[in-house]
């Protein structure tokens, strides 16, 4: 049994329709990627999956129950969190208390929050910038604080919407090797991400939507050489140089 199955999933806005009855499986412990271009309906997917938004129609069912109507709290208590496309930090927070927000997802005592916080922290590298103000800190490091709250929810499926946005080269690396490490703790992912390099590397498999609708999921080699895909997103020019 897949440890998310989603079916037939569709959210409409007035006349536009974001999610065209989708459809996809992730397994546990796979690093799935989904991509499309801008608009295409990803971060809608996630709103959808994790009850920030209402589904028109469709189902999530996750472990086996359907959580389709379960609102964003509730979905986090039953072990699925997600980071989100603009940083959601709590700037006037330190690194600590925005860590242990997410902590608080498991427990009501503050120093058991607080340990799991720290260890979730010195997962991640952030120890050192424990007692930080969080507005204080890089890009680079914001999103990765996000990530560790996610974290600290004790999820086993999370859901990352480009964390690796505005990186360069030597923070995607590092970014790449912090989510082979979190899968290798036994956590499932699913990556929204535009840095092609990072996401064919990273992902098992990965699912392309276009204009709402699931056009391809497949192995990363083959959704390099799919004809429609490179058309939709990739480009002949990425194609070439693959």
């Amino acid at each position: 049994m897949a440890l998310l199955e989603i079916s037939n999933l569709t959210k409409r806005f007035g006349g536009l329709v974001a999610n065209n009855a989708v459809g996809m499986e992730v397994n546990q412990g796979e690093i799935v990627g989904l991509i499309g271009p801008n608009g295409a309906g990803k971060t809608t997917l996630f709103n959808c999956i994790s009850g920030f938004y209402s589904s028109d129609g469709g189902s999530v069912v996750f472990e086996g129950q359907d959580i389709t109507r379960f609102s964003a709290d509730r979905v986090c208590r039953e072990g699925m969190a997600r980071t989100f496309q603009i940083v959601k930090i709590f700037k006037d927070m330190t690194v600590l208390e925005n860590v242990m927000v997410g902590a608080f997802c498991r427990t009501t005592n503050p120093e058991r929050a607080r340990q799991e916080a720290l260890k979730t922290l010195e997962l991640v590298g952030l120890v050192e910038k424990k007692d930080v103000p969080s507005g204080s800190l890089t890009i680079a490091e914001q999103k990765r604080l996000e990530l560790t709250r996610a974290l600290a929810t004790q999820p086993r499926l999370l859901m990352l919407d480009e964390t690796m946005a505005g990186l360069n080269p030597m923070e995607t690396r590092q970014a790449v090797e912090l989510l082979r490490k979190i899968n290798a703790q036994g956590v499932t992912l699913i990556v929204v991400e535009h840095v092609m390099e990072a996401i064919m590397t990273i992902s098992d498999r990965i699912t392309v939507l276009d204009y709402g609708k699931k056009i391809a999921e497949d192995v990363p080699e083959n959704i390099a050489q799919n004809e429609e895909v490179i058309k939709a997103y990739l480009g002949e020019r990425y194609y070439a140089r693959s």
